[in-house]
């Protein structure tokens, strides 16, 4: 049973075929509808809210079909527009309270901040989870680290029979590996797997590193479609550069040369997953980048 009071949404008819109310949250909601934009009015709608005490008092939403618009009951001036990619995030915070249009809009202005260029450090080295520099040609794992929250769920090595120490260290982790679909003969690209590590180096050239694997280096092809990092035998262009950051507990981040948006990990097409740049409204605002940690082998 939904404890919540129901949200009230004012929706435009020309956009009423394209609400789609399949969200738990937004099933509990009223709706009212209003012809055009010319009889969209705020302040009647706030006035209409009022009326009704069972249904949330402090927002209501207001949907012209092609975005969202969370106002304030009580300050019509204070208005919150978000896509539909958004809603799944939005809505169920400020029905829960736990966001408020002034957080939202106060997330909204930091994010030039959180998307601001790293600098590139000159003299750059590339370092293990211990802090030591790993020299080029030595051979290292990328772990990918998890949410705390799922690695308390890890299942206890010890109690896994059968396999060595060093079977044991990498069981139940993510690692980066190398994956090439439907081995079609074009370039490998990374991608995330479970418990099998797959084994990369570095090489430095003119002061910059390039991490590799099996001879091949990371670059970004920026014609493909899901703007993944590939594995090719070319040293990459400086458009293709895969550029290294370092967070403050020595975990990397990996994103374009000169760019701001770090790369995660997701199915792409429901076939197979991608280290991949992910620039998505959804992954800008709420998304995190995907943490790396080079365990030396």
């Amino acid at each position: 049973m939904n404890e919540q009071k129901p949200i009230h949404y004012f929706v435009c008819s020309k956009g009423s075929d394209s609400l789609g109310l399949t969200n738990a949250t937004e099933d509990n909601t009223i709706v009212e509808y209003f012809d055009s934009e010319e009889d969209e009015d705020l302040a009647k709608f706030a006035e209409i809210v009022k009326t009704k005490p069972n249904c949330n008092q402090k927002h209501f939403i207001v949907y012209r079909g092609d975005d969202y618009c969370a106002v304030e009951t009580d300050n019509v001036q204070n208005i919150y527009v978000f896509s539909s990619i958004l809603r799944y995030q939005v809505l169920p915070k400020l029905v829960a309270g736990t966001e408020t249009i002034d957080t939202l809009i106060d997330g909204d202005r930091n994010l030039e901040n959180k998307l601001a260029k790293p600098d590139r450090q000159p003299g750059f080295k590339l370092r293990d989870s211990s802090g030591e520099i790993i020299p080029d040609g030595i051979n290292f794992a990328l772990q990918i680290l998890r949410d705390r929250e799922e690695d308390e769920n890890d299942e206890d090595e010890d109690e896994i029979e059968g396999l060595s120490k060093e079977e044991l260290f990498y069981c139940n982790k993510d690692w980066v590996g190398v994956n090439s679909y439907m081995d079609d003969g074009k370039d490998y690209f990374l991608c995330a797997q479970e418990s099998n590590y797959v084994s990369f180096e570095c090489e430095t050239i003119d002061d910059i590193v390039y991490l590799k694997h099996d001879g091949g280096y990371f670059y970004f092809d920026i014609d493909n479609k899901f703007s993944g990092i590939f594995i090719g035998k070319a040293v990459p262009t400086k458009e293709q550069r895969v550029q290294i950051h370092y967070d403050n507990n020595g975990d990397i981040c990996l994103t374009a040369w000169g760019g701001r948006v770090y790369v995660a990990c997701g199915w792409f097409e429901t076939a197979y997953n991608v280290v991949r740049l992910d620039d998505t409204e959804k992954q800008l605002c709420w998304g995190s980048p995907m943490k790396l940690r080079l365990v030396r082998l």
